[in-house]
């Protein structure tokens, strides 16, 4: 189903279009970035990233790899490729946003009205505590995959941990050096 009868209705409206206060991108590289006057970079942990999009890549947004999945060359060649992009993704925009805010995408699921607080206040806009009740009473939504599938074995082998803990190192390092507190906790290599 196309976002756009899904509910979000800017989903098919240009970026430069003005009907929206803000738009989603995964857009990286100096070019591209450079085009928005300021960004919310929102980031994820890792691990749990992967996993994630690697379930939206073999199975939709709403749907679950399957194990002959997690079991093929695809799911290590992934992890190659996409731990990699998340690293770069985050350190591009540390180097060419020109106004940003760094939310992490936990502390956001954790602390939803106080952290759209901080976002709308970034994008200079006004919101009504009725709106920020309504969001925190429909947070869940129904575009989403429901439950965790649970794997039969751990997905990340000591050579992928590794790999993805020095993405994380590098990424943590960053944030701290543009004057941004470093990535949660949780992010800390397992």
């Amino acid at each position: 189903m196309p976002f756009s009868r899904a509910g979000f209705k800017g989903e098919k409206d240009h970026w430069r279009s003005r009907r929206t206060i803000c738009v989603k991108t995964h857009e990286s590289g100096r070019r591209e970035i450079e085009m928005f006057d300021s960004a919310i970079l929102l980031i994820r942990n890792p691990y749990r990233s992967l996993v994630a999009e690697f379930n939206r890549k073999c199975a939709g947004h709403l749907g679950y790899a399957a194990d002959r999945n997690w079991k093929s060359k695809e799911w290590p060649d992934f992890v190659n490729s996409y731990a990699s992009w998340w690293s770069s993704h985050v350190l591009d925009w540390l180097r060419y946003g020109k106004r940003l805010l760094v939310v992490h995408y936990e502390e956001l699921r954790r602390s939803l009205v106080p952290t759209l607080r901080e976002m709308v206040a970034f994008l200079n806009v006004s919101v009504s505590e009725e709106r920020l009740l309504c969001v925190e009473s429909n947070k869940e939504g129904s575009f989403r995959r429901r439950g965790r599938r649970p794997h039969a074995l751990e997905p990340f082998t000591p050579a992928m941990k590794d790999l993805i803990n020095g993405y994380i190192r590098t990424v943590d390092r960053a944030l701290r050096d543009h004057n941004w507190a470093g990535l949660p906790r949780e992010y800390v290599p397992r």
